[in-house]
């Protein structure tokens, strides 16, 4: 019995320093509970190693009660819309994050649908490793391998890398280069959250706390893909119309941003 007992221990622990058991709830600083289908939190998550902090941004939403619409801001130096809010709320999102990779001439990196219009294509970037879309079946997240093109899709980016499968933190993220990130994960069951953390933070430490059930996501992630973060972070809100939304601004000019649209 006791043997037992110490291999169960054993394996918990192995599977705790897998998925980044590191990592603990730090406390929520804000919470907006937009009925049973949309709720914004503000949490924090600490490392107990070193007590390294990290913040989020998070909206948390239902694939029942929502689905997901790409903005494309245009490939000019001039973006379609004068601000992040003015966006969001042009095109009737509850909430939203900054988009997808896109080149230096702001044309986008990957296959995105915007709104229905095609632009670009699919591309075998090692980068860009994931696909996240909309249609009338729900929302998807699936490897690049995995997707098949059709009609019907609304919305989709082509974005990478992964962050989270089966539950576990993908293996040979990056441990160096902390930037603000932009993500989006599900528990696979109907649950959904778009995030963007205001510190700077690594690919393997976000991974690692998203894939730790409670430390910054009450359930648990079964998959997360990066979206495009440093300067591009951003994330958006609405609190109604009569509250000033919640905002992170991008520090330069994206090419789309993702959004959360009734359904």
């Amino acid at each position: 019995m006791f043997a037992r007992c110490l291999l169960l221990g054993l394996l918990w622990v192995c599977a705790a320093q897998a998925t980044g058991g590191d990592w603990a709830a730090a406390g929520e600083h804000d919470r907006l509970q937009v009925g049973a289908d949309l709720v914004y939190a503000k949490r924090a998550a600490q490392r107990r190693a070193d007590g390294a902090m990290l913040s989020a941004h998070l909206a948390f939403f239902t694939s029942r009660g929502f689905g997901l619409t790409v903005i494309d801001l245009g490939d000019g130096p001039k973006a379609a819309y004068p601000s992040l809010v003015e966006a969001f709320r042009g095109c009737g999102c509850v909430a939203g994050v900054n988009g997808g990779f896109f080149h230096p001439d702001w044309r986008p990196a990957g296959l995105v649908i915007a709104q229905g219009e095609r632009i670009n294509r699919l591309e075998t970037a090692k980068l860009l490793s994931g696909v996240i879309y909309s249609d009338e079946r729900g929302i998807h997240l699936l490897r690049r391998a995995h997707f098949r093109d059709r009609a019907g899709i609304t919305a989709l980016l082509q974005s990478g890398p992964y962050l989270v499968e089966g539950g576990r933190a993908v293996a040979g993220l990056s441990s160096e280069g902390a930037h603000r990130r932009t993500f989006i994960a599900t528990d696979w069951r109907g649950h959904w959250v778009i995030g963007a953390t205001p510190t700077a933070v690594s690919l393997a430490d976000l991974a690692a706390v998203l894939a730790v059930p409670g430390a910054l996501i009450d359930w648990p992630v079964d998959r997360a893909i990066n979206l495009d973060g440093g300067s591009s972070t951003g994330f958006f809100f609405d609190r109604g119309p009569t509250a000033t939304p919640v905002t992170l601004q991008p520090w330069k000019r994206v090419r789309n941003l993702l959004g959360i649209v009734p359904r």
